[in-house]
């Protein structure tokens, strides 16, 4: 039983681990091809993370980038959700609340900046 425990706990984190990896990895893609497409065709000047976002996120430079960065930002999120779900799958009901706490905090923290103009730029 105690062996069953342990490779499933292994799973967990190999499985983990390749969100990290992946979230990572596609972030530094994107952003390095906005690096390359803004030295490419560059642009005057930088219009901040909520114009681009409200104006729809685009293939030029600036988008790439924050898309980039926004995928970034998302990779932890994703992580705590996925342990989250994996938590109540294996029915361990402390590790899933205590879970949920990071991720609410997470989550309100990251809202509570955008509303404020911090987490996105002016």
């Amino acid at each position: 039983m105690k062996m069953k425990k342990n490779v499933e706990t292994e799973r967990m984190e190999i499985f983990l681990s390749y969100i990290l990896l992946l979230g990572v990895s596609l972030s530094a893609f994107v952003i390095f091809l906005g690096i390359i497409l803004a030295h490419i065709h560059p642009q005057s000047d930088f219009p901040g993370f909520l114009v681009i976002i409200k104006k729809g996120l685009k293939f030029n430079s600036y988008s790439l980038l924050v898309f980039g960065f926004l995928l970034l930002l998302a990779t932890p999120i994703m992580r705590v959700l996925f342990s989250f779900v994996l938590f109540l799958l294996a029915k361990d009901w402390t590790y899933a609340f205590i879970t949920l706490l990071v991720l609410l905090i997470l989550l309100a923290s990251l809202l509570l900046g955008s509303f404020k103009g911090m987490a996105f730029g002016p």
